[in-house]
Parts: structure tokens; sequence; C-alpha cells
């Protein structure tokens, strides 16, 4: 099928950090006006407190993480997993791409 015993796992070092990146990318990018949060849920919580923010951020990862490696037999796990990374990985992108334009703005 789609997914095999063991794809969710494939993925499982790369959420975190990604979800991390977005975290930080998302914070630097409201703190320069550059960007604004586009869920929210975490914008909500960024705007009563920063540290909540990031605690929402790392949370979720983290809660699918405990869930991989308690039932990695579950379809929904794995998938769950696979497609939260895909997800993280693709707003990597977006980060990155408007973290090189403001930097070629603000450096010509």
């Amino acid at each position: 099928m789609f997914l095999t015993a063991g794809s969710g796992a494939r993925y499982r070092y790369l959420l975190l950090p990604l979800s991390l990146f977005d975290a930080l990318a998302t914070d630097v990018g409201i703190r320069l006006h550059l960007i604004q949060e586009a869920n929210p849920i975490a914008k909500a919580l960024y705007e009563a407190n920063v540290i909540l923010f990031y605690g929402y951020k790392t949370l979720l990862p983290l809660l699918l993480l405990y869930l991989l490696r308690h039932a990695p037999e579950r379809r929904i796990v794995r998938l769950g997993t696979a497609l939260a990374t895909l997800l993280y990985g693709i707003v990597a992108l977006y980060h990155a791409g408007w973290i090189l334009f403001a930097a070629t703005v603000a450096w010509p």
C-alpha cells in the first residue's frame, strides 16, 4: 500500500527539527513585520505569550512521535507522521523563500 510498516518512522527524525524551524522562522518573521501567522490557533497563542506558541509548535510533533513509537502498526499514525513531515517541509521551503527574499531586499 501507500505506507509500509516503517515508512512513518523514516520521517520521524525530520519532524521535530522542521517544526522548530517553522516556529523560529515564524517568530523572527513576525518580529520583523515580514509575515503574519496564518494559523488562527498559533496566532492567538503567539499574541498571548510567545512561550505558549513555541510550546504548541513543539508539542504537536512530539505527540505524533510518541504515537509513532507506541503505536507504529496503526496506519493513521504512520500517515499522520508522514503528512505532518511533508507539510512542515513545504512550510520550511516557504520560510526559506521569504528569508532569501528579505535578505536580498535588505542587502542589495
